[in-house]
């Protein structure tokens, strides 16, 4: 295949391996293949794929506790699903943000960008979060030490 200078995710995440945090973001318009995408990505590198919105309606304390469900909670509910995996890939988060408030994006934001921490053993699994594209997400700076991008357009991918 040309490769049309699309962006080798898979390279990608193996260049992620030397940085502290170890997240990146895929992001593109409904109903385009990103859950697809992220299924095959996730099973290609021997990752873990989460369905947010599937593992909220599968476990009813999660699905009582929807309004309530804060930043820490889904923090901590990510290193869990973590454990015994090198990649975790979140995919159908938005229900979920969309019970947040305005801040909503800063909060997802902070914990890609400042919390996710390699340096601390909860946190060693490389977290990939894949979203339906909006502004602040399109306007939002997320680099490595590198200054390479860590946010990536799904068509600009190269495919799997």
């Amino acid at each position: 295949m040309a490769s049309y200078n699309l962006s080798n995710l898979e390279d990608f995440v193996d260049t992620l391996l030397e940085e502290r945090h170890r997240t990146f973001i895929v992001h593109s318009e409904p109903m385009s293949g990103k859950s697809k995408y992220a299924k095959r990505f996730a099973k290609k590198i021997g990752g873990k794929y989460l369905d947010l919105l599937e593992r909220f309606r599968e476990d009813k304390k999660l699905k009582n506790n929807i309004d309530t469900f804060n930043i820490k909670e889904l923090e901590t509910l990510l290193i869990e699903e973590a454990k015994d995996t090198n990649l975790l890939i979140v995919d159908n988060i938005e229900f979920l943000l969309n019970t947040w408030g305005e801040d909503r994006y800063d909060l997802l934001f902070r914990l890609i960008k400042e919390k996710w921490n390699s340096f601390y053993s909860s946190y060693k699994a490389t977290l990939g979060i894949f979203l339906i594209s909006n502004c602040k997400i399109i306007n939002m700076k997320l680099n490595t030490n590198k200054n390479k991008a860590r946010i990536f357009y799904l068509q600009e991918l190269e495919s799997l």
